[in-house]
């Protein structure tokens, strides 16, 4: 059965994005700082998702990381409140939905029978956590401390949220923990 993964970065202290909205730090990898590595494996099992739910914060942040390159090789679905036409942009078609909600939906049609990814945006992922939606958490945790910026687990209606460790794989400047939602 497919699952749908929330994928995120953070800070040792609990952040998602700094000060501002910025995720340079957490995201260093793709911004060119060597001192930080995805590991292949998890990298891998991103690219072989069906598809990926992203708020609009991750794609303003992505166009300073991904440029025009061909980053995506599945559909991504992006919630907003503003109307949106679809557009191709880094190797794939984005599409916009009213809402969280609806952005997995299509989502979830669009993957079939492979995993359906959200990436980052703390905004999406509490909205999907507060429908009980998210069915496993891979956490990015980088080595830093920010002090300040935008939690990811702030404002949760629906607490306390249960999870169970399922791996851990270090790589460099980042440790992955996989957790399993309990329900």
């Amino acid at each position: 059965m497919p699952s749908v993964i929330l994928y995120a970065s953070i800070s040792l202290d609990g952040f998602a994005a700094g000060p501002d909205g910025d995720v340079s730090v957490l995201h260093g990898w793709a911004f060119g700082d060597s001192s930080m590595q995805m590991h292949p494996q998890v990298t891998g099992e991103f690219f072989a998702a069906g598809a990926v739910v992203f708020g609009a914060r991750t794609l303003r942040a992505g166009d300073a990381a991904w440029g025009d390159d061909a980053i995506f090789s599945m559909p991504v679905f992006i919630p907003t409140h503003e109307r949106r036409e679809p557009v191709t942009r880094n190797g794939a078609l984005f599409t916009f939905a009213p809402s969280a909600a609806q952005a997995l939906h299509l989502a979830r049609d669009a993957a079939r029978e492979r995993d359906v990814y959200v990436m980052g945006s703390p905004t999406v992922a509490r909205q999907l956590f507060d429908a009980h939606a998210i069915d496993e958490m891979e956490l990015a945790i980088t080595g830093v401390v920010l002090g300040a910026g935008i939690k990811l687990f702030d404002e949760l209606a629906d607490i306390p949220i249960r999870m169970t460790p399922t791996r851990v794989i270090p790589s460099r400047g980042i440790t992955h923990v996989r957790y399993r939602v309990e329900r």
